[in-house]
Formats: C-alpha cells, sequence, structure tokens
C-alpha cells in the first residue's frame, strides 16, 4: 500500500466546521481537536448517558389527577427529562419537565383524557439519551385515575 493510502486509511474522519476541525485514526484510538485562531469556540467530548429503564407511571390517588412517573437511575446522568403524549404511546410526545434531579416526578393535575410518559437522561448540557419506551396508558376522568 502507497504511503498516500496508509494516509488515508489511518485518517478515518476529518471534519471541518469552519472554527473547528476534528480527526480521528481509522481504530478511533485518537482524537486531535483543533480550534481556528481568533475563534471563541469551545470543544468537549463525552458520551451519551443510557436511555432510561423501567419507566413507569402510577395514579398517585384513585380519585386523584396526578401521576407519578418512575424510572431506574442511569450511571453519570446529572437531570431527566418526562416526556408526555396524549396521543398515543408511540407518538405526539412534548416535554413535561426538564431538569429533573431525582428518578421520580408527579405531575400537576391533569386533564381528562389518556396519557403515556417517557424519560431522557442528560449528563450535563451537552449529551443527552434517547428517549425510554413508553409508560402503560393513564387514564385521568373526572376526580379519577386509572
Amino acid at each position: 500500500m502507497s504511503a498516500g493510502r496508509q494516509r488515508l486509511a489511518a485518517t478515518a474522519l476529518v471534519l471541518a466546521l469552519g472554527l473547528l476541525s476534528v480527526a480521528a485514526n481509522a481504530a478511533g484510538a485518537s482524537w486531535a481537536v483543533g480550534l481556528a485562531a481568533n475563534s471563541a469556540a469551545e470543544a468537549s467530548a463525552g458520551i451519551a448517558p443510557a436511555i432510561p429503564a423501567g419507566v413507569a407511571a402510577a395514579c398517585t390517588a384513585p380519585t386523584g389527577t396526578t401521576v407519578t412517573v418512575s424510572w431506574g437511575a442511569v450511571a453519570r446522568a446529572t437531570s431527566y427529562t418526562i416526556w408526555k403524549s396524549t396521543t398515543s404511546a408511540t407518538s405526539g410526545f412534548s416535554v413535561a419537565a426538564a431538569g429533573v434531579a431525582g428518578t421520580s416526578w408527579t405531575s400537576g393535575s391533569l386533564a381528562t383524557g389518556s396519557y403515556w410518559f417517557e424519560v431522557s437522561a442528560a449528563t450535563g448540557t451537552n449529551w443527552t439519551s434517547g428517549q425510554s419506551a413508553a409508560s402503560a396508558q393513564r387514564t385521568i376522568l373526572v376526580a379519577a385515575c386509572l
């Protein structure tokens, strides 16, 4: 193999974004990050946390309209985001709460309807996991939670 091909094979990725360039060797063993002169850019590396497992949603009381969502802790997670859907277990999710520090969260009073919840984990402000599988459906009726 020629020296040129060896260099090409050794460099698996070169990414240039104006002020930032990143290069990795083919084995993934080392990374080089460079910033352009006079730039105010910042670089960091990390690993996204695992997707939270064991997500469950439970009525706080049979005659109430609030739900407590709980999940298993994720290593290195610094906060969690709770996602809520009134559409289905597979779509229509929007943020219900962000920056949750523990492994459970209780909703405010929910309107009549069906609800599903998912959870994602974050490490700092740069790394977020995918969303968990949806919880079982919870249905809120007038002053009742099923």
